[in-house]
């Protein structure tokens, strides 16, 4: 910049040292002869030197205006360059900083291999490491129906309510194709209709990021986070989301081969339902809560009436059948509402029926009575018919403790057999 002036300087000053020359020999002629001629052409040399100064100047003045444009030009690019670098070292302290909570996040993962537990604390886990700025969802395969089960949320809405308890279109596609997905703008993305996004989510959902929940020997489920803003997730979010994903389901299979194994343990072999020990400890935390609640709980004894006859008449096999036949009836009927059904003992079960009267109590037994004595199941190809006796008994109004509880509800049971079986009776 500096040398380009100075030669502009030197390209001016020469001309310009010239013309006061000139001016001052033209005003010294002029004074002592007075000639018209000599002033005219004193007067034209003047004009002449001074256009071409004007031309020099004109000339250097715009090679000085473009060698300004090239310098801002280039300011404007090291500007830009600068802006990208500084948003470079912002994006890597967020990455170095994510990634050095993985550690942390990952004890706290394994720190309880309850499944509830493991899911609650890896969606809270992943909601801090994403800033908190959208909704954690975690969803498990049900192996069963091959269907997605909600297991766990973190929403940065509380009242915000998920009725998508299956998952939706986007969570279809993701299990689908069993790959990581990445949506900028729900409203713009090619793959999903947005009509169809609003007839079937209930709730604005603006931006998506979705990893599969994977081992090497099977699909467990997604891991997601929504935000109702477009534009609030990048491929980096999606790839440091599948690193998450990656110990998550470390954490989630670990958790679902405790499960397994515990269930295992309280599980009858044969029908699959609870163990007595099972019921009892369960039934404790029963009666603690329905105390807690100032609310009833009922259980039902039941007993297959003439149980010898099936295996003596038609071998101990049948004898199995027809056990397995009365817990899949109870499974079907007893299968929500937190009932809990066990097989108690050789052909006993026990149905427990917490926040339920003894008159409701009553009314299911006698349905499930009924059902039973109604069907038929086939013993080497003959239809055979079933029928059982059923005692019910009812927290507090029969007992203050399950121990009792259980005693009375089996008290009556007896009492119904002894009354000509297939039959209810209650205290």
């Amino acid at each position: 910049m500096i040398k380009i002036q100075k030669r502009q300087l030197f390209k001016i000053g020469i001309p310009s040292l010239l013309v006061l020359i000139l001016l001052h020999a033209a005003s010294f002629v002029f004074l002592f002869k007075n000639s018209f001629i000599f002033i005219f052409w004193t007067y034209t040399l003047v004009l002449s030197i001074s256009f071409f100064i004007y031309q020099n100047n004109r000339k250097a003045i715009g090679l000085l205006e473009i060698k300004k444009q090239d310098l801002l030009e280039k300011i404007n690019l090291f500007e830009e360059t600068i802006k990208k670098e500084k948003a470079i070292i912002i994006s890597l302290d967020k990455k170095n900083s994510r990634y050095a909570l993985l550690k942390q996040t990952l004890d706290k993962f394994n720190h309880s291999l309850i499944l509830e537990h493991a899911g609650r604390n890896i969606a809270e886990e992943t909601f801090g490491l994403f800033d908190g700025y959208g909704s954690t969802l975690i969803y498990l395969l049900n192996q069963e129906n091959n269907n997605l089960d909600i297991l766990s949320t973190r929403k940065i809405n509380p009242q915000l309510i998920i009725k998508e308890k299956h998952g939706d279109l986007f969570d279809e596609w993701a299990l689908k194709h069993s790959r990581a997905l990445l949506i900028e703008d729900t409203n713009k993305d090619f793959r999903f209709d947005p009509e169809r996004i609003k007839k079937e989510i209930s709730r604005h959902v603006g931006s998506i990021i979705i990893s599969p929940l994977m081992t090497p020997n099977r699909f467990l489920g997604l891991l997601r986070i929504e935000s109702q803003q477009p534009a609030r997730f990048s491929s980096d979010d999606l790839r440091f989301l599948s690193t998450v994903a990656n110990l998550a389901s470390i954490s989630l299979d670990n958790s679902l081969l405790y499960e397994h194994t515990e269930e295992l343990a309280i599980r009858d072999g044969l029908t699959g339902l609870y163990l007595r020990r099972f019921l009892n400890e369960r039934g404790k935390e029963e009666v603690k809560y329905a105390f807690n609640q100032n609310s009833d709980l009922s259980i039902l004894m039941i007993d297959i009436d003439h149980f010898k006859n099936y295996n003596d008449k038609f071998g101990h096999r049948s004898g199995d059948i027809v056990l397995m036949h009365i817990a899949d009836l109870l499974k079907g009927i007893f299968h929500g509402q937190d009932y809990v059904v066990s097989r108690f003992g050789g052909e006993e079960f026990v149905v427990l029926l917490p926040k339920t009267k003894k008159t409701k109590a009553v009314k299911l037994a006698e349905n499930l009575r009924k059902g039973i004595q109604d069907g038929f199941i086939i013993l080497r190809r003959s239809p055979v018919k079933i029928t059982v006796s059923i005692g019910v008994a009812t927290y507090p109004v029969d007992t203050d403790s399950w121990l009792d509880l259980i005693r009375q509800s089996d008290t009556a049971m007896y009492r119904a057999k002894q009354e000509g079986r297939n039959k209810v009776c209650s205290l």
